[in-house]
Parts: structure tokens; sequence; C-alpha cells
């Protein structure tokens, strides 16, 4: 179980690098939503990053207890996770699918309000609630850069 728990939150050990783990998962994962997600149906989409999300919450928890730390930069599904979110419904162009990678690197990484908030809370909630709200953050800026025909 704690090997699953590894591999799991640091995305197949893409949470090891030692630089900007966050944003090399997400870019290790750009390929897995090309090919997997973009043409996803959308029920299948929201139940699987729900899956995401609340399995990433409770193998946290063992994570940070195996990485003796509250919230370690190894783990990373997190981010893998608000990037899901970030990118829910949205139409696929290249453009949207770049564009959707640094709205959700750049707002997990300053932490809007209530983003920076919700890492306050302990354990896995702390450590995946706040991907999820930045992705929220994100899917809403998503929608206005194409509302405005930004992207």
């Amino acid at each position: 179980m704690r090997q699953f728990i590894i591999i799991f939150t640091s995305f197949f050990y893409t949470g090891y690098f030692p630089k900007g783990s966050g944003t090399f998962a997400t870019a290790v994962f750009l390929p897995f939503y090309y090919f997997l997600f973009r043409t996803m149906d959308p029920w299948l989409y929201g139940s699987i990053t729900a899956v995401l999300y609340l399995l990433g919450v409770w193998a946290s928890n063992y994570a940070a207890v195996i990485h003796n730390d509250e919230d370690p930069s190894k783990v990373v599904i997190d981010e893998v996770t608000g990037f899901l979110i970030t990118m829910f419904l949205i139409p696929f162009t290249w453009k949207r699918l770049i564009a959707g990678f640094f709205v959700a690197r750049i707002l997990d990484i300053i932490k809007p309000f209530p983003a920076y908030q919700a890492q306050s809370l302990k354990g896995g909630n702390g450590i995946m609630l706040d991907d999820a709200v930045s992705g929220v953050q994100g899917w809403i800026l998503m929608w206005v850069l194409i509302y405005f025909k930004i992207i």
C-alpha cells in the first residue's frame, strides 16, 4: 500500500523532480490530458476528477506521514487534479491547452483568496483543497479568456 501511495501522490514519481515538481508533473500530465481527457464525456471526466480528488485527499494523508511533512513537495496529484478542474468543459485548442497549463500553474503558485486559506487545513484536505480552489478559479478565468476571444 505504501508504494501505491507514493506512486499515486507523486504522479508516477514526477513529484521527485528537484525543482518545480508541481509544474513538471502538470507538464508530464499534458499528453494524458490530450489523449484521454480532451474528448472524454463530461460525466466521465467529472467523475474521474472527483475520484482523483477524493483519492488524493486519502492518499495525501498517508503521504504526509511517509514523507514526515505536512505538505510534501513530492505530492503532486493535487496539481494534476487542479489542472483537470481548470480544463473541465473547455473546448480544446492547442492555444487553450497551453493557456490552461499556465493559468493552472500561476494560480496554484500565487494562491489567491480563498485558495491560500484552504491550504491551512490539516492533512490531505489542505494538500488537495487549495489546488481544487485554484482549479475553479482557473476554470472561471479560462471562460473569461474564451469569452473575450483571447484564447
